[in-house]
């Protein structure tokens, strides 16, 4: 068409697609062909043609029944009326094939036609204007009669009637009139009228010769009688709007047709007629006012964005045209009267009128249960669409609020999720969702566009809102997730900056997202960032999940397999927050509390491989705060022990509880002692990294009985090692490197105060005289007295001499060490055997009290035979084979030259719960009893002296365990001193020359009560 000039405008409205003609054609025959095919079926048949009945048996019947014969009428008009429609098809495909010229002659039509339309309305319009100018013409002026008026003040002329004037009445009498005329009307509205009032024309009143019936929100109308008779009608005297906006005064011409129009509808229907015309009248003035302001929006501040048409007795305004495209949904109201009228119901009511309603689709659906106020008296079309519009917005805020409400994170509350709206005030309506620990987000949607508005207005957010506002379906569907994304991206670039800036890297991930799907067992959408600190383990790692299920800090180990990185052990870090303050205190504690994890998961798995029973203890509930709080372990105190022993043997530990509670107090770098002890690691088998942190872990666990720690008074034990005596508790400060097991140093330490409390309490349930003056871990420091094995109520002696002695602890070994010149010197390796052994050193305080007393005489006797001895006049050999076994052995020269010796055999025995040193000879005769010798008369005579502190048996004597047993060993070895000195005569020539051979001790076996005892050491219990 492009032959054709500007001015012939191209047609292609209305025009259809012949394929679609024809498919709809088609489509149409072959359901009329169904349907007269099932009607025709319908039909009932002649009883004939049912039965088969017929004359001629080799022919059919012909049916010629009136049934049939409209059957086949019917099948052949559908057949004509199919086969014209057809026809008309086949002759529009033929002009369809010269389309451009049918077009073209179209598009001149058209033309032609218009141009003709347009010279009617031309010749139209000059005959209108020429008919409304004989309304404007103004007459000829009468000169004469007016000249004659205003000279002479009549005009013979003019007719006269012949009125006559009523007399004026007084102020009197107008007021009586109105009085009555108030009289009539109250008669007729109280007697005659008073059931035929409208419903709505209750409220009235009379006044000034007039009845004002009023309608509040619509309109006020006075009227008023000309005659007494009741029959007469009403006539209209005034009328008033009763809504705003309206016009404070009628014009002319409204009052004119109204005084017209009501005054007739008053002779014919009465006061329900009036009310009715006025009530429609009313509610049309009032849609227009609606349409007036909508015109108004449109054309100001909500221009673009309303589309506003005025239909039958109704309006319709659609908003928020820009908001999406074309095809995208749309939203609009609708303004209209309504009937009131009920279908099927059988009479009206009287109360029920008309009204105007409003109707809401939203997204091209009709809103059938919303609750929006129609506030037809204070008319304002902003106002109802900020109302509608403000019904919207709450559905589309309340629709995102509701789709967040149920996620994991707002269930459980770790973050603020709330929505205000405010029906008649959409701008106000707002959701607001915590994006960090002080951030949040407000979404707004703008009333007059539709467009979704974030504040603050910082880049992600300005991004969010614009993939938000260019959504072309419902965005409130889809907005919690992008609201999810928005708040990942400024929690990971909050993580990001201020992890940089506190010495964290941000590495890349380790490992594959599906790694981390499975890990996290969610089916949300979710981000992640990995996390480590310098001084870690190379496979450790922190990671950060976000998701709508909740965010969660991870704790990984990745190590390498065959089909690359996985997650070896995971572990979720319960962080007692809700969103955290990412300050530097933050990430201090999660520093701290990631170590704690990975010290608690490594040393879990040591516990598991050692088969030591442990359980986790929730630090936070034990303390009662809800603050930070490291994780804690409950380890068994015997399966620790157990652990130490090569053979795996259970030992027991009464004096404490079973459980040590340990707890992770912090990382530090590593200390001189620390770095002074570095061994290989107990689980990589790698020295310790000079870079490596180093966790610190407090140990506590609880004594049995308090008693037995008595001596512990000062509290620190040692430098990492405290004992509070009050509660009963002792308190250790652990080291390891971070990324191995705590349980080797704890072992050690549990290992070190069990002996130290095995000393402890020896010391403290001895009735001894023994004082600690230092207790440690690495050693313990007592002094005892001469009259440390001295009963109660014995005399003691003054300026008593006080030993000292030192255990030490260092070592697995147990040492004791004594100060040059104490008498237990002699029997030291018997007492560090006694304190390696099985009894350890519960009976260390009654071996020293009952040596003591024995091992001082000794050291008398060994000095009074000194002078003896350089005499050669004889000798004296202790040997002290147990602490509760020593041998005394004489060797002396005898006549002719001959040696004598005597050996005599000290013995601490038990009898009736109390100890006594038994002392005999040694020597056999040849029929197995004591020989008889010199030596059996000297030793009788001891036994059997007179005022003896001892006991004698003939043979032996004994004595308590006292010093009783000095005084009797005294004794011996000064009867025996003067048998050495009988001799000295005959021994004085050869002492000069040739000092006497003493005989050694020959190899025998010992006691069989000895080789039953471990590690030399008589058991007394």
């Amino acid at each position: 068409m492009n032959d054709l000039p500007d001015e012939i405008q191209h047609i292609t409205e209305g025009f259809v697609p012949l394929g679609l003609l024809l498919s709809r054609l088609a489509q149409k025959t072959h359901n009329e062909l169904q349907g007269k095919i099932l009607r025709l079926a319908k039909i009932p048949l002649p009883a004939a043609a049912v039965n088969g009945n017929s004359g001629h048996p080799g022919s059919l019947p012909d049916d010629t029944s009136e049934a049939n014969k409209n059957k086949k009428l019917e099948l052949l008009n559908f057949v004509q009326d199919t086969h014209a429609k057809w026809t008309k098809a086949l002759v529009i495909s033929a002009w369809s094939r010269k389309a451009p010229i049918v077009s073209k002659l179209i598009d001149l039509m058209h033309h032609i036609t218009m141009q003709r339309v347009s010279y009617d309305e031309s010749i139209a319009y000059l005959i209108a204007v020429k008919r409304d100018l004989t309304f404007s013409r103004l007459p000829n002026p009468d000169l004469q009669t007016a000249l004659q008026l205003l000279s002479t003040g009549d005009a013979p002329w003019m007719p006269d009637l012949h009125y006559i004037e009523p007399p004026p009445l007084s102020a009197k009498e107008q007021m009586e009139w109105v009085e009555e005329l108030n009289t009539l009307l109250s008669m007729r509205l109280n007697l005659e009228e008073h059931e035929k009032i409208p419903y709505h024309f209750r409220d009235y009143k009379i006044d000034s010769g007039r009845v004002t019936f009023r309608v509040d929100g619509e309109f006020e109308v006075d009227l008023t009688i000309a005659d007494e008779d009741f029959e007469k009608q009403f006539w209209f005297i005034d009328f008033r709007f009763l809504f705003t906006p309206a016009p404070s005064e009628l014009t002319d011409t409204l009052r004119m047709y109204l005084e017209a129009r009501v005054n007739e509808i008053l002779e014919k229907d009465g006061l329900q007629g009036c009310y009715k015309f006025l009530h429609e009248f009313v509610l049309t003035h009032k849609i227009t006012e609606f349409v007036r302001q909508a015109f108004e929006l449109a054309r100001g501040r909500w221009v673009d964005t309303l589309k506003v048409e005025r239909l039958n007795r109704a309006m319709s305004i659609q908003y928020w045209t820009s908001r999406f495209p074309a095809e995208g949904p749309k939203s609009w109201i609708i303004v209209g009267v309504h009937s009131s009228k009920k279908p099927g119901a059988a009479a009206a009511d009287p109360k029920t009128t008309s009204h105007l309603f409003l109707r809401w689709f939203k997204d091209n659906k009709e809103v059938k249960d919303a609750t929006i106020a129609l506030d037809d008296a204070n008319i304002s079309t902003e106002k109802l669409l900020q109302r509608v519009i403000g019904r919207h917005v709450e559905c589309m805020l309340s629709t995102i609020h509701d789709k967040l409400q149920v996620k994991g994170r707002f269930v459980r509350r770790e973050a603020a999720l709330s929505l205000q709206t405010f029906p008649d005030n959409p701008m106000e309506s707002s959701l607001k969702m915590q994006l960090g620990h002080e951030d949040s987000v407000h979404v707004r949607v703008s009333p007059i566009n539709g467009l979704f508005s974030m504040t603050p207005q910082t880049n992600p957010v300005l991004r969010a809102e614009k993939q938000l506002n260019t959504r072309v379906n419902d965005p409130s569907e889809d907005a919690h997730s992008f609201l999810e994304k928005l708040r990942c991206e400024c929690m990971l670039d909050e993580v990001r900056r201020r992890g940089k800036s506190l010495g964290w890297t941000i590495p890349k991930a380790p490992i594959k997202p599906d790694d981390i799907k499975q890990l996290l067992k969610t089916r949300e959408p979710f981000q992640y960032i990995f996390l480590k600190k310098d001084g870690w383990p190379s496979q450790w790692y922190t990671m950060l999940s976000l998701s709508l299920n909740g965010d969660k800090w991870w704790l990984v180990e990745v190590t390498e397999s065959r089909t690359g990185p996985r997650i070896s052990t995971s572990a979720h870090i319960p962080l007692n927050m809700n969103l955290p303050d990412l300050t530097d205190r933050f990430f201090s504690n999660l520093n701290i509390f990631s170590a704690a994890m990975m010290s608690q998961v490594i040393s879990e798995k040591a516990m598991h491989d050692r088969h030591i029973k442990y359980f986790n203890v929730d630090m936070a509930k034990r303390s009662g705060s809800r603050g930070l709080k490291c994780p804690g372990l409950l380890v068994k105190f015997t399966d620790v022990l157990k652990s130490m022993q090569p053979g795996g043997t259970k030992r027991s530990a009464s004096w404490a509880t079973d459980l040590v509670l340990v707890v992770f107090k912090g990382i530090q770098k590593p200390s001189r002692a620390h770095k002074a002890i570095s061994a290989p690691n107990a689980t990589t088998g790698q020295v310790s990294s000079p870079d490596r942190l180093v966790a610190v872990v407090d140990a506590r666990f609880q004594v049995a009985d308090r008693t037995k720690f008595s001596l512990l008074k000062k509290g620190n034990v040692e430098r990492d090692v405290a004992y509070n005596p009050v509660l009963g508790v002792f308190a250790l400060r652990l080291e390891a490197e971070l990324g191995s097991t705590i349980l080797n140093p704890l072992s050690l330490r549990l290992h070190a105060i069990e002996r130290l409390v095995d000393c402890v309490d020896a010391i403290g349930r001895s009735n001894t005289d023994i004082k600690c003056e230092t207790i440690t871990l690495n050693k313990i420091v007592f002094t005892y007295s001469d009259a440390i094995g001295r009963k109660d109520g014995s005399k003691v002696e003054a300026n008593l001499d006080r030993w000292k002695a030192t255990l030490d602890l260092s070592n697995d070994v147990i040492r004791m060490h004594l100060e040059k010149g104490n008498p237990h010197l002699r029997c030291l390796d018997l007492l560090n055997k006694l304190l390696n052994s099985g009894l350890g050193f519960a009976k260390v305080p009654q071996y020293l009290a009952f040596t003591l007393p024995v091992l001082k005489a000794l050291r008398v006797i060994e000095e009074a035979w000194t002078e003896l001895e350089m005499n050669n006049q004889g000798q004296i050999e202790v040997f002290p084979i147990a602490l509760d076994w020593f041998d005394m052995r004489y060797t002396m020269s005898g006549p002719n030259t001959e040696s004598r010796r005597l050996s005599l055999q000290l013995r601490l025995k038990e009898r009736r719960g109390q100890y006594w040193w038994f002392v005999q000879r040694q020597e056999v005769g040849g029929d197995g009893s004591e020989p008889d010798d010199a030596f059996k008369s000297v030793l009788t005579s001891v036994y059997e002296a007179k005022d003896r502190e001892w006991q004698s048996f003939m043979t032996s004597a004994t004595c308590e365990a006292d010093d009783r047993i000095g005084a009797l060993l005294k004794a011996i070895d000064a009867a025996v001193q003067s048998m050495a000195v009988q001799f000295s005569p005959s021994m004085a020539k050869g002492s000069l020359k040739q000092r006497p051979q003493v005989m050694q001790r020959p190899n025998r076996p010992r006691p069989p009560q000895q080789q039953q005892q471990s590690g030399n050491v008589v058991i007394l219990d």
